[in-house]
């Protein structure tokens, strides 16, 4: 019977030690698995993770309190995330909700957030945030626990490290994600570079604790950080060598100063030497953009931060005390851009605290650092036998996150904000000087089965494409728009699209589908109210107009030719290349349009090009005079400009108006060289026309000679293979070279007459009719080769 007892004890202590690990586990690849989804970005990435959360929140919720004034601190930071549902008319009436409801007829609701759809939407992100902080926090975990938390997560980083070399190695990558450069999980490499960074100064701590437990896993441990150090280096992130290296140095620094050791110093400031020069030696791409040789480059780019800054301050003055509520920030900076003129369209203030300043207000900066500065006075004491190198580790690491966040938005990615809290919690002293309280397992109990169904709602509402009110049902009413658009069911476009701005009436993607649905449906006045909201909504992407044009082009083409002005006005550099774009076969065959293309053309010489390159013929020469006109000295044009103006001059316009120009201009024959060439073909001075190629064309590419053969030796192996090139080019200059020209002439021609010939035998033919004072065929000569140089680059 005592062994029976004995036995079933030992069971469930071995099922209850099963059961912590699984707990222990979870927390920790959490946010692993959401770093692993791409950050979690995309609705159904985060969906899951929330279902994963809930489920924590269900099993094992909270039990623990963190406190009155913890718990007073959060509950008013939701409730201030929460303010943006109350009425608008009870706080000041900023002048760019005056602007959208008066002057552009966009139907807002009354609430202070203008899309309390899309705030409902990121406050469960919001929730589930703050409910994951709170799991972490209170986690009644013994010493051991803790330390296997921070080495599986860590672990589970390095491991993402390795896969994301393994892809790039492979160049290759997971369809979920997003990298704008093909490397890592996150959209933005600051986000990746942040990540691997915190994970790096982790590994420092978990390496040092086995080294000093003489256990052979440290060497496990320096792998992970030379995985994780060629990782940044590859991500060529700033962010992610900054934080690694001052994390690193701060790690060092106070491990050694709290153990007041000088031979511990002096190995922690060779280590962090040897990362310096490890980084110095393999960072190539990645130190060069600390500006070590682009300064101009530096200089641009922090002053288009700083312009951000500049305008979001700008819109947090004109907003209420309490933000514009979650979700909406870039939707209304797009209308607060002054002193950024840059083309892109900023999703975000290119700051953690700013986008929350401007969000929820002056408030949420207060709450969110007095919330901080209560969780790092429960690190304290760091005690010997606390696991202090690890927390330590953990405390720093989670600070420089959020530093960092002044000057980057990694915070608000759910994969890199659940590894920051999560280090920042289990950063905690332990055991908890905590209070158990049996409300809290209810309340979050409670908040689990929110974000249960709020989380299996993303999850299949994004991937059915399903119409869920919120940003979910946006994007998939994009998706549903643009499949009815192709299929040209613009009832249905038209029926989407307005379902989905009542969730999001400042998506200006849904105004200009809508317009252009409205364009074939005949509703006019329709289709110009939504394009002004679109175009004032996106005040900067030339695309928005430009679309705009193509859509009226059919029907009122007048209306085209404004929206094609405006996309001109914001091209910017891009303004030949969209002007180019208006010239097509239909633009040009209204004879209204065309004129007007015409006018706008010739008005400016950075469009003159692509205007003549679509043109010929009496429009050309038409065109070309009134070029002439408008500057006849071609000061405007540079000297690329010209070459390019001679070429389809030479090509397209009238040869005796080259030959008169020329004598008007001497200097210009460098430009025109080859349009007096053919004027002096046609007067059959054929000579004359050669000499002008021979002098200004540019050199012809021609193989190299690696063999010194005689010209018997050369007879011999061009007979052994006469279809053999190189041998064919070798025999003809070492005839050429001992004057038989005749023979050099039947080995060019016995090429050139072949099809797929390398193009340079019609040179070389040319070559040996001009020798024998043949200079109609020389000039024909050259005419082929430069058609089939032609033919080759198609």
């Amino acid at each position: 019977m005592r062994n029976f007892i004995q036995r079933s004890q030992s069971g469930e202590n071995q099922t209850a030690a099963n059961t912590r690990w699984i707990a222990n586990a979870t927390v920790a690849l959490l946010p692993v698995l959401a770093c692993f989804l791409g950050g979690a970005t995309q609705k159904w990435e985060e969906g899951l993770v929330i279902m994963l959360l809930a489920l924590c929140l269900l099993v094992r919720p909270p039990r623990f309190s963190l406190g009155s004034l913890t718990n007073l601190v959060l509950l008013t930071f939701f409730i201030l995330a929460a303010v943006a549902f109350l009425p608008a008319r009870w706080f000041f009436q900023p002048e760019w909700r005056a602007a959208f409801v008066n002057d552009f007829g966009i139907q807002l609701p009354s609430t202070l957030t203008p899309q309390p759809w899309i705030t409902l939407s990121y406050l469960v992100s919001f929730a589930a945030g703050l409910s994951w902080l709170y799991v972490v926090s209170t986690q009644n975990l013994e010493l051991r626990e803790v330390r296997v938390q921070l080495r599986l997560f860590t672990s589970g980083i390095a491991f993402l490290a390795a896969i994301c070399i393994g892809l790039y190695l492979a160049h290759t990558t997971l369809p979920f994600w997003q990298s704008e450069r093909n490397f890592g999980p996150f959209p933005n490499r600051n986000q990746t570079g942040d990540l691997f960074g915190l994970a790096a100064i982790m590994i420092l701590a978990c390496g040092q604790d086995d080294l000093r437990k003489r256990r052979k896993r440290w060497i496990v441990w320096i792998l992970a950080l030379v995985l994780i150090v060629a990782t940044i280096i590859l991500n060529s992130s700033r962010s992610g060598i900054v934080i690694l290296v001052v994390g690193s140095a701060f790690w060092l620094g106070a491990l050694a100063f709290r153990q007041r050791s000088p031979l511990r110093l002096a190995l922690g400031i060779f280590l962090l030497f040897l990362l310096l020069t490890a980084l110095l030696l393999f960072g190539g791409q990645t130190f060069e953009r600390f500006y070590l040789r682009d300064f101009g480059s530096a200089l641009i780019s922090a002053d288009l931060r700083w312009r951000i800054f500049h305008d979001t301050f700008r819109l947090i003055g004109n907003s209420p005390w309490c933000g514009i509520g979650f979700g909406n920030f870039e939707s209304i900076f797009a209308v607060f851009r002054d002193a950024f003129l840059s083309d892109p369209r900023a999703l975000h203030p290119e700051s953690d605290w700013l986008w929350l300043w401007t969000e929820l207000g002056w408030p949420a900066m207060v709450l969110t650092i007095v919330g901080i500065a209560l969780l790092v006075s429960r690190v304290l004491p760091l005690r010997e036998g606390s696991n202090q190198g690890y927390r330590l580790a953990a405390l720093i690491a989670a600070l420089l996150f959020a530093i960092h966040g002044i000057v980057d938005a990694s915070g608000h990615r759910v994969g890199t904000a659940f590894a920051a809290v999560f280090l920042l919690g289990i950063s905690g002293h332990r055991p908890l000087a905590l209070k158990k309280n049996r409300w809290m397992s209810i309340l979050f109990r409670f908040v689990g089965l929110v974000l249960l169904a709020a989380g299996l709602s993303l999850v299949v509402a994004a991937r059915g494409e399903k119409l869920l009110p919120g940003s979910v049902g946006v994007s998939s009413a994009k998706q549903l728009s643009a499949v009815a658009d192709n299929g040209r069911d613009f009832s249905e476009t038209i029926a989407l699209t307005t379902r989905a701005l009542r969730w999001a009436p400042l998506d200006w993607q849904l105004y200009l589908a809508r317009a252009i649905a409205e364009v074939e449906l005949k509703q006019t006045a329709n289709a110009v109210d939504d394009f002004r909201r679109a175009r004032f909504l996106n005040p900067i992407a030339y695309e928005v107009p430009l679309a705009e044009g193509n859509a009226w082009l059919p029907y009122r083409p007048i209306l085209a030719v404004t929206a094609w002005r405006e996309a001109l006005r914001r091209a910017g550099p891009l303004r030949p290349e969209v002007y180019a774009s208006m010239l097509s076969s239909a633009s040009l065959g209204n004879p209204e349009v065309g004129r007007i293309l015409e006018a706008i053309g010739l008005g400016e010489h950075d469009l003159v090009l692509p205007y003549l390159s679509r043109i010929s013929g009496a429009p050309f020469n038409r065109a070309l005079a009134q070029l002439l006109r408008n500057d006849p000295e071609l000061q405007s044009f540079s000297e690329t400009e010209k070459l390019a103006l001679f070429a389809f001059w030479s090509e397209r316009g009238d040869p005796e108006e080259i030959s008169r120009a020329v004598e008007q201009h001497p200097d210009w024959l460098r430009y025109a060289w080859l349009g007096m060439a053919k004027y002096k073909a046609s007067k059959n001075d054929f000579r004359g026309a050669y000499e002008l190629i021979q002098r200004y064309g540019e050199p012809v590419a021609l193989p190299g000679v690696s063999t010194n053969f005689s010209l018997q030796d050369l007879e011999k192996r061009f007979h052994a293979m006469p279809d053999n090139y190189g041998i064919g080019y070798e025999l003809y200059r070492a005839q050429m070279q001992n004057g038989r020209v005749d023979d050099a002439l039947l080995i060019a021609r016995r090429f050139s007459e072949r099809p797929n010939s390398p193009a340079y035998f019609h040179f070389l033919e040319g070559q040996c009719w001009a020798e024998k004072q043949n200079w109609e065929r020389a000039w024909n000569a050259w005419l082929a080769f430069k058609a089939a140089q032609v033919r080759a680059a198609k």
